[in-house]
């Protein structure tokens, strides 16, 4: 059975904090998989989406809230898990 990450552990690879991979997750930007309240990660899918995703920018967390807002979102008063 494959080893799955933790948001944490997603974080560090990409370099980017837990709550932006919180983010990611509750927008859809981000493949995941829910064990009970538990947000992981499989690795093999976590790479596929870096590849298809890699720009030579960063993606700022201005960006994740702008694609919030067209989805009528507010990540600061809702609650993800």
């Amino acid at each position: 059975m494959e080893r799955l990450m933790t948001a944490k552990q997603v974080s560090e690879l990409i370099e980017v904090k837990p709550s932006t991979v919180y983010q990611w997750v509750h927008v859809g930007l981000i493949p995941y998989i829910k064990i009970g309240k538990c947000v992981r990660f499989k690795k093999d899918e976590l790479f596929r989406w870096i590849d298809k995703n890699h720009r030579k920018e960063r993606v700022s967390f201005k960006s994740v809230e702008r694609v919030m807002a067209k989805r009528g979102s507010n990540p600061i008063q809702k609650e993800f898990f």
